[in-house]
């Protein structure tokens, strides 16, 4: 049993995140240790943070090997750490298939509440490492923050988006790094300032990776939306935007940058965008009569024209409102955009511009929406008047 209630533990993937990945490995000969997992590893003990394998072995009730030579692996693998100076706190296994259904089987919680039960940690308060989605998500149920390694199947898992972790790293060195960033546990605050101290950090610092992978996955989007609200504007057309929640708040943020000005040191004259979202009268008279779900595309019919650049901000792309909005608008001759997050959703198949944002994170996806806001506004209006001095800095 860990000494120490209040030690954070870091969940560890075995196969593409400690060791070479080897499809079903069965011989202790044959485990070769990935080299940055040795420094990564050595870094969080050294930092002290308790260290962890969770692991699915269904190779065990496929017949490929038994309990025994799945220890026999283990102990050659605690050997190999032990020459480097690394001590595990313990190794945690399933070895079920898929079809057994049962509740050790990562995604599932098992494991990890083994784990915890154990070792004596909080999972919420765990970081969890792994190269697959079901690692990610293993990390999600419990409300621990997760890491996607570059090793094993990582890269892969990322370029499909089958996997939406917190951060995506190349290799255990960056998750050590950044879990060193976030855990504040090495202060004297009080265990609970400490949470508070980690939901902030872990808040800040996955913002900023959103971002940064943002720039890779979206900039020929935004870039390609700023040319077609450029080219609208210019031949006298305008931007209609439509969203929910943050999402309308955003909407009226972008118009009013544009239709007021993005910084006063760019003294430029107003530009045409409408926010779907602000006409009290219009939004509750529609949605009483005929229902919210046409609430946007009602004014995208009376407000808009063929040329017009339409805008739907929805951070799951599935918004029926929004939908609709963009339906109407493609089938007017508007050029239709849709600003989300994730895999699109709906609103992929009825965009001609979508700049999804690569994240599933709610908050992340909406922080990064108004920054590709502030862009576009002064992209646009850079374009729209080469000529006129200024900073544009907002």
């Amino acid at each position: 049993m860990n000494s120490r209630p209040d030690k954070p533990f870091v969940l560890l993937d075995r196969d593409g995140t400690i060791i070479v990945e080897q499809d079903y490995l069965s011989d202790p000969d044959q485990i070769v240790l990935v080299p940055s997992a040795i420094e990564g590893m050595k870094a969080l003990q050294s930092a002290g943070f308790g260290l962890a394998i969770v692991t699915n072995q269904s190779g065990i009730a496929r017949g490929y090997f038994d309990h025994d030579r799945l220890a026999a692996i283990h102990q050659r693998l605690e050997e190999l750490l032990a020459a480097e100076d690394i001590r595990l706190d313990g190794i945690f296994y399933c070895p079920h298939t898929p079809d057994d259904k049962c509740d050790c089987r990562k995604p599932a919680p098992g494991l990890a509440e083994q784990a915890a039960a154990q070792l004596g940690f909080a999972p919420s308060r765990s970081f969890v490492i792994g190269d697959k989605a079901c690692d990610v998500d293993l990390g999600r149920v419990i409300g621990a923050t997760t890491f996607l390694v570059g090793t094993g199947y990582g890269a892969d898992q990322w370029a499909q988006r089958l996997a939406w972790p917190d951060f995506v790293v190349s290799d255990l060195i960056e998750a050590a790094a950044v879990i060193k960033d976030i855990s504040p546990m090495t202060n004297s605050e009080t265990p609970d300032k400490s949470d508070m101290s980690i939901a902030l950090r872990k808040h800040v610092l996955a913002s900023i990776d959103t971002k940064q992978r943002l720039l890779d996955a979206c900039e020929a989007d935004i870039l390609e939306l700023s040319q077609a609200i450029t080219r609208s504007m210019a031949a006298g057309g305008k931007l209609l935007l439509c969203g929910n929640g943050g999402s309308a708040a955003d909407c009226q943020h972008i118009a009013a940058e544009l239709v007021s000005r993005l910084s006063a040191d760019f003294p430029r004259p107003g530009l045409p965008a409408i926010a779907l979202t602000t006409d009290s009268s219009m939004l509750t008279a529609s949605a009483n009569d005929f229902g919210f779900d046409g609430v946007f595309s009602r004014q995208v019919q009376a407000l808009g024209r063929a040329g017009d650049v339409v805008i739907g901000i929805s951070t799951s792309g599935n918004s029926k409102n929004v939908l609709a909005a963009l339906e109407e608008a493609r089938a007017a001759g508007m050029v239709t955009v849709s600003l989300t997050g994730g895999d699109g959703g709906a609103s992929l198949a009825l965009a001609d511009i979508c700049v999804r944002v690569p994240s599933k994170t709610v908050q992340y996806i909406q922080e990064s929406h108004i920054m590709i806001g502030h862009i576009i506004c002064a992209l646009v209006e850079r374009a729209l008047f080469p000529d006129i001095e200024g900073s544009g800095d907002g």
